[in-house]
Formats: C-alpha cells, sequence, structure tokens
C-alpha cells in the first residue's frame, strides 16, 4: 500500500511511540518517528536541519515547496524496533508447537542438526559458544544471565527472519517461546521484529479466559 503523508504528518505532530509500543505502529508512525529522531539528532549536534531537510524542513513532513527528504533506507528498516509486549504472544495457538513431529531419535537429532546450524551461522567466531542442548534450553527455560544474554543477541539480532521461522518448525518450539527469547535478547532488528509482531494479538481485544 501507498504511504499516507498526511497520516505521516498528523503522527509526527502527535506524540512520541512508546516504548515498549502499546499497538503495532504503522509504516506512517515508524516514518514519522524517524523524523522526530533525526531532527533531534541534529540539533544535539548543533547541524542546521535546514540543511538536511529533515523533520518540517523538509517534504516529507514539511510538504510540496520543502527541499526534498531523502531516506536511505526501506521503510522497515529505519529504526531499531521495540517488540511489543510478551502479553500479545500469549494465546493458545501462540503456546502450541505448530509441528508435532515423532519423538524419535531421527526428529531429534534434526532438531540437533537445526541447531547447531543456527549456532555455527549466527555465532562463528564467538566464544564459547553454546552446544545445540544448550541453545534449546535457554529458549525453554530462559534466564538473563551475562552470557546467555550475550550469546543470545548475536543469535537474533541477525538471524533471518526465515530462519526464525524454522525454529517453530525444525527447532519445534512454540511461537511463544520464540516470541520470549527474542524480547529477552534484547535484538531489535527491524526485519525480524516486524516478522515477529505478524503474530502479535493485542490482549484487550482478545481476552483471555
Amino acid at each position: 500500500m501507498p504511504i499516507d503523508f498526511d497520516a505521516v504528518r498528523k503522527a509526527f505532530h502527535g506524540p512520541s511511540l512508546p516504548s515498549p509500543p502499546d499497538h503495532l505502529p504503522t509504516r506512517e508512525e515508524v516514518l514519522a518517528e524517524h523524523q522526530r529522531i533525526c531532527l533531534q539528532v541534529n540539533r544535539e549536534f548543533g547541524i542546521d536541519p535546514a540543511v538536511r531537510a529533515v523533520g518540517e524542513h523538509g517534504s516529507l513532513i514539511g510538504g510540496p515547496g520543502k527541499p526534498l527528504t531523502f531516506l536511505g533506507r526501506p521503510v522497515e528498516r529505519l529504526l531499531r524496533l521495540e517488540p511489543m509486549p510478551l502479553e500479545w504472544f500469549d494465546y493458545p495457538e501462540a503456546r502450541t508447537v505448530w509441528f508435532q513431529p515423532a519423538e524419535d531419535a531421527t526428529t531429534i537429532r534434526e532438531r540437533i542438526e537445526f541447531l547447531e546450524e543456527v549456532i555455527a551461522i549466527q555465532l562463528a567466531g564467538y566464544p564459547n559458544r553454546p552446544t545445540a542442548r544448550e541453545l534449546a534450553a535457554w529458549i525453554r527455560s530462559p534466564a538473563s544471565s551475562s552470557p546467555r544474554i550475550g550469546a543470545l543477541y548475536n543469535i537474533f539480532e541477525t538471524i533471518r527472519p526465515g530462519h526464525c521461522a524454522q525454529m517453530l518448525s525444525r527447532g519445534n518450539f512454540s511461537l511463544y517461546e520464540v516470541a520470549r527469547i527474542i524480547i529477552l535478547s534484547e535484538a531489535r532488528a527491524p526485519e525480524l521484529i516486524s516478522w515477529l509482531h505478524q503474530f502479535a494479538v493485542d490482549p484487550r481485544r482478545n481476552p483471555r479466559p
């Protein structure tokens, strides 16, 4: 869908996005927040925002007649996104393991091989890397100790959304477990958080029994 520029300008002059958010931010809200941050950074560094065409000094917020606002990245990559609170991923379907393979030796071996693949790709060169069984235990029973957080951050900050999705199939974890570990890891890569947000359900609209 095309960007609603009137909505961008309205959001820019409205309140900043809360952190963590209380709703799924729209692309227009992301653009507005990005321009607010650019404006603040320019002022803090003593740079005339009119020179950079940011905020109301550029076409995105100021409208036609203002210098062109340049965005160097797609909207989805402009901000490090805060994930929705864990409560948004706490509903029956999210608590259920989507793929229920037989717990035989072949299935367990394939799951271990998948986690070993994740570790090899995402933690290449990382000291004292966890084993596949340790990583599985961390995801199922997370703790906020520093060594774990460092490794988990490195995994989820750079993992591709498609690879993360395989945590649900090949890794045999529930969506709730994956959401919980992403939130705990403090990874905030926009592609990953955007992928996670497609499963978010506002608990105010779907109250649990």
